[in-house]
């Protein structure tokens, strides 16, 4: 394997085990934080989440980037597909995020802790769900780079009759 696309790989892999284990310690914290009363829930939010937040989002978003071109780097090969699909959900994961996760997280900045919404606990619930959701497509995206970096790349192209020019692709 060529030394740029092995850099690729570890970034691509790097960069969503990172966002997958972003993702994960919000399941570790769920059950503590579902029995959270609404002002300390607020305060917890206004604390810790803000730069998790902003750190998250790059990670997901490089983590997007890296796969997509890691996967037009593989185009040729039998890691093709398994690369895509990989991109294709770390991006969902990324939009999940962006749309449910966050969307919850610009509400919450505008709660104090003494005059908490009535729906307060929908909020939290959506914001909770999207978590778990990223979790799965995070989780699915992890495995797929995996699969593709350990299963066959032999050069063969998925055109009939193409062959890649033969190197040490077989090979960690």
């Amino acid at each position: 394997m060529r030394w740029r696309l092995r850099l690729l790989w570890i970034a691509a892999l790097l960069l969503v085990a990172l966002a997958l284990g972003l993702t994960f310690v919000r399941l570790l914290e769920m059950p503590t934080e579902l029995g959270y009363d609404a002002s300390l829930f607020v305060r917890v939010n206004h604390a810790l989440y803000p730069r998790l937040s902003y750190v998250g989002g790059a990670v997901e978003a490089l983590a997007v980037l890296a796969t997509v071109v890691l996967a037009v780097f593989e185009r040729d090969t039998r890691r093709f597909l398994p690369t895509l699909s990989s991109a294709i959900l770390t991006a969902a994961a990324l939009a999940l995020w962006v749309t449910v996760v966050q969307a919850a997280n610009s509400v919450f900045a505008t709660w104090a802790p003494q005059s908490m919404p009535p729906d307060w606990q929908r909020w939290r619930l959506q914001w909770e769900l999207g978590q778990i959701g990223s979790l799965v497509l995070l989780s699915v995206a992890f495995i797929l780079l995996l699969i593709a970096l350990t299963g066959p790349a032999d050069g063969h192209s998925r055109r009939r009759g193409v062959r890649r020019a033969p190197d040490d692709s077989s090979t960690w």
